[in-house]
């Protein structure tokens, strides 16, 4: 037994010398270096998601109504539509107007009697509101304390600022919700209607946002009108016209409104010679007020022909810039030039102002009515209005041609021209400061 033992001891003492010197040896000849142990990679949720799968156990199931529902998640709003004063007239677009001042006043009363009953007129005197044929409910007094703006446009403007909200409430109630473009009329020289036209403007935008227009700036525009040479001698409303057409221009040239529409007043003097004093006003009114109607009215219509449709109407009227408008009626329609000259013709014989470019113009509208007998009978009849058209579309540069040809009961031939998105005719403002500084 102590024999083993003995052996035992010795096989462990020499095992122990074995591993001490082969330790020695492996660190004199490779030193030991420090190893940084690399931190384990973050397995992809993927991958757990995949192992967990067979291993997890399944959730328990979750109950049907866990989160309480509320009446409100059952309301649904509506879409609220209000009509405002009835319309009663034949058109593919539903305006409303807004008049301030006298002439303003005169101007949508002319488009009020055509039919077009959302109208609103604003003064600040009580004498040329009692005067104007409109519903008492469509007439607002802006009152300052003072018996009308005496050729002041700073009391316009102020009036117009002091009773902003109600103006806009009135608009809203007379107006409803079903319009298409909002127009503001006014003249250029006197104290309320060019006092109060920069802030009417941003009613209406006001307004048609509020009935869900999202660009404002397309769905209003505005009517001015120019004071004659005669009336421009006085220097109060020369330097009116020219500061309110001035920055009617500028709004017009950047867009923000559309169209601008100048009627200018010394040139209806000159067409309009020996009318009587009650017969002129009402007759440059209902002119101004019809030609307007007649492409409202025809571009709702539908034509055997061509049709000028409520769309090609939309973008002449969307154009930015100033508008013109003009009529002629053509008596030699046999003749192969007779129309074209035509065309040139009512770009003249037009009760709006002169001077304008007409190489600038964006879009253009020119609607050919003649009667049923003459359409189907005239020979060329076609070519020579197919002629017209080309003129016009020479005369205005690269502008967008919408045509329409049209017929009715009277055995006449008659060629309506619109044209859109022209520049500012700045000469003929400039006029209105020459004229005051010849005549002092």
């Amino acid at each position: 037994m102590t024999a083993k033992k003995n052996s035992k001891k010795g096989v462990r003492k020499s095992v122990k010398k074995v591993a001490k010197t082969s330790v020695r040896k492996t660190s004199k000849t490779t030193p030991i270096k420090k190893v940084k142990t690399a931190r384990p990679k973050p397995v992809a949720k993927k991958n757990v998601s995949a192992q967990v799968k067979t291993s997890a156990p399944k959730p328990a199931k979750a109950k049907k109504e866990m989160i309480p529902v509320l009446d409100l998640e059952r309301y649904e709003v509506k879409t609220v539509c209000e009509t405002g004063v009835k319309d009663n007239f034949v058109g593919s677009t539903r305006f409303a107007w807004i008049g301030s001042g006298q002439c303003g006043g005169r101007i949508v009363k002319a488009f009020y009697d055509l039919g077009y009953k959302k109208a609103v007129a604003v003064n600040t005197t009580y004498h040329d509101l009692d005067l104007l044929g409109l519903p008492p409910s469509q007439k607002f007094l802006m009152d300052i304390g003072e018996k009308g703006a005496g050729k002041d446009m700073g009391r316009g403007q102020q009036a117009a600022a002091q009773w902003r909200q109600d103006i806009l409430h009135l608009t809203r109630k007379t107006f409803g919700t079903e319009v298409d473009h909002v127009m503001v009329c006014f003249g250029a020289g006197g104290g309320t209607g060019g006092g109060s036209a920069a802030e009417l403007v941003s009613i209406a935008k006001d307004y048609v946002y509020s009935i869900g227009k999202t660009e404002p700036h397309k769905h209003v525009g505005v009517i001015m009108t120019l004071p004659t040479n005669g009336e421009a001698n006085s220097p109060q409303v020369a330097e009116n016209a020219y500061q309110v057409a001035a920055e009617l221009g500028k709004m017009a040239s950047k867009g923000q409104i559309s169209p601008l529409i100048i009627i200018d007043n010394e040139k209806i003097s000159r067409m309009y010679p020996g009318k009587t004093v009650r017969e002129f006003w009402p007759s440059v009114n209902n002119t101004v007020a019809g030609m307007f109607d007649i492409f409202n009215r025809l571009s709702s219509l539908s034509s055997p022909y061509t049709t000028l449709d409520p769309v090609d109407y939309q973008s002449i009227l969307k154009a930015g810039g100033c508008a013109i408008m003009g009529l002629t009626r053509v008596e030699k329609y046999k003749d192969r030039f007779a129309l074209s000259s035509a065309v040139k013709q009512n770009l003249e014989k037009t009760l709006l102002s002169n001077g304008f470019d007409l190489s600038t113009a964006k879009v253009a509208g020119c609607i050919v009515v003649g009667g049923r007998r003459m359409m189907a009978n005239t020979p060329n009849l076609q070519d020579n209005i197919n002629f017209a058209f080309d003129v016009l579309a020479d005369l205005t540069g690269k502008a967008t041609i919408h045509r329409g040809i049209y017929e009715d009961g009277r055995e006449a031939l008659r060629v309506y021209t619109i044209i859109g998105g022209l520049d500012f005719p700045t000469q003929r403002v400039e006029e209105l400061l020459a004229t005051q500084m010849v005549t002092a």
